[in-house]
């Protein structure tokens, strides 16, 4: 009885290590740069690789078609993954301090195109905040995977007192060797 019982586990582990697996070969978007915007402003969202295999951050880009300025609201723009909202973003150079408190609005001069490398808060990892971290400004945040499926933004852009959202999606998805 001891040697089928031996007999069985052995070939279980055998089939087990010889089950294919499947590798991600590529992540895509579809489409590969969003647009979005109405008469004041132009706006695209587009996911970003950097060195990785797959998506970890995305670039918006804003240019402003009006005669004055124009106000990026980051404490109520939203990440929006499937749907939902799901935090907001950080960048690189922003103050971890105020991520909690008030992020900084960025303004947008009449005609201009304003660009940014952008990450969901709830996806990113900080290092240990030391006055090293801090005096880096920002350094301290590495942007994690984004997940596949709908990924977007809310955007909140403030034109005045008037406040303009845009909702951006696209989808990500991986391709399996």
């Amino acid at each position: 009885m001891k040697i089928k019982i031996w007999s069985v586990l052995v070939l279980l582990i055998v089939l087990t290590a010889c089950a294919p697996t499947k590798k991600i070969k590529n992540w895509v978007s579809s489409p590969s740069v969003q647009k979005g915007g109405n008469k004041s402003f132009e706006a695209r969202f587009e996911p970003l690789k950097g060195d990785k295999k797959f998506f970890v951050s995305f670039r918006l880009s804003v240019m402003n078609k009006t005669d004055k300025n124009l106000k990026i609201d980051w404490n109520k723009t939203r990440y929006i993954y499937k749907g939902q909202p799901h935090g907001g973003f950080v960048f690189y150079g922003i103050d971890p301090a105020t991520i909690k408190d008030s992020i900084p609005p960025d303004l947008i001069a009449p005609g201009k195109l304003f660009s940014k490398e952008i990450f969901p808060a709830n996806l990113v990892a900080f290092t240990p905040i030391r006055e090293e971290v801090l005096n880096k400004k920002g350094r301290g945040i590495y942007p994690g995977p984004i997940p596949a499926g709908e990924n977007g933004i809310s955007l909140v852009i403030l034109q005045g007192e008037q406040e303009i959202v845009d909702k951006i999606v696209l989808k990500i998805r991986a391709i399996a060797k």
